[in-house]
């Protein structure tokens, strides 16, 4: 009886050892479909509505340990490259929070995805306020000084982006390493011409909106008139020599 019992005991040890490993190539190739199948244009937003998929994505994307994750941020990338689908996703607190955990990961591929996936998400017009939150844009900021193109890249575009909405223009220049990033990549010898383009475009636009901002504002009737900027130094009861 207990050669019986000890023969049992190991079957059952070799069974629960096969089904883990069964359980982990089935969910390599679940996801290996599932990557494939999110780079077709059509497939995309039939795949991002299916609450199941989307939940499972989300749930293993931050699971750094789990060697499906970065795979699981790319299809979550794939989803944000049908422009349909960023709204809704914009809309959803848990993709969010998704992106800017994975967005301060260790591993540069999965920053890479993360940060392009927001990119995509700040290219639609309805979104680009609610994105435009301090914690995001920090991130940006970071990626943006990253010596990783494909990363440095995605992030300046994404600050591109976010700066044609004028209702992000506060947050933007609100958020201390936006502009300083942005004028560093710009006048840097060392930043690709490519990324310094796109830097000089968003300082550009962000100069544009608050000039206009400023135009609009309300001056007092005893003022006289003068054309802005007056490049006019002020002081308090300054002598004259």
């Amino acid at each position: 009886e207990e050669g019986v019992e000890m023969q049992i005991s190991s079957l059952k040890k070799l069974n629960i050892e096969n089904h883990s490993d069964f359980l982990a190539k089935s969910q390599l190739s679940a996801c290996a479909t599932l990557t494939h199948l999110t780079k077709h244009c059509a497939n995309a937003p039939l795949l991002s509505k299916n609450e199941k998929v989307l939940k499972n994505v989300l749930m293993l994307a931050t699971i750094f340990h789990h060697p499906l994750h970065t795979r699981c941020i790319e299809i979550l990338c794939n989803f944000s490259r049908f422009p349909s689908n960023n709204a809704r996703l914009a809309a959803m607190p848990k993709v969010v929070e998704t992106l800017l955990i994975c967005g301060k990961s260790k591993i540069a591929e999965d920053r890479m995805w993360a940060v392009r996936t927001i990119q995509n998400l700040c290219s639609d017009a309805t979104s680009k306020v609610k994105l435009a939150t301090g914690q995001l844009l920090s991130l940006l900021s970071a990626a943006a000084m990253r010596k990783d193109y494909d990363e440095q890249f995605a992030a300046v575009g994404a600050l591109m982006n976010l700066s044609t909405e004028p209702g992000a223009i506060v947050p933007l220049t609100n958020t201390k390493t936006v502009v300083a990033s942005l004028v560093h990549l710009a006048h840097s010898p060392n930043t690709p011409a490519t990324v310094r383009k796109i830097a000089c475009d968003s300082l550009a636009t962000i100069g544009l909106w608050l000039q206009t901002l400023a135009s609009a504002g309300t001056v007092p009737e005893d003022i006289p008139f003068s054309p802005l900027p007056t490049h006019t130094a002020t002081g308090w009861l300054r002598w004259e020599s």
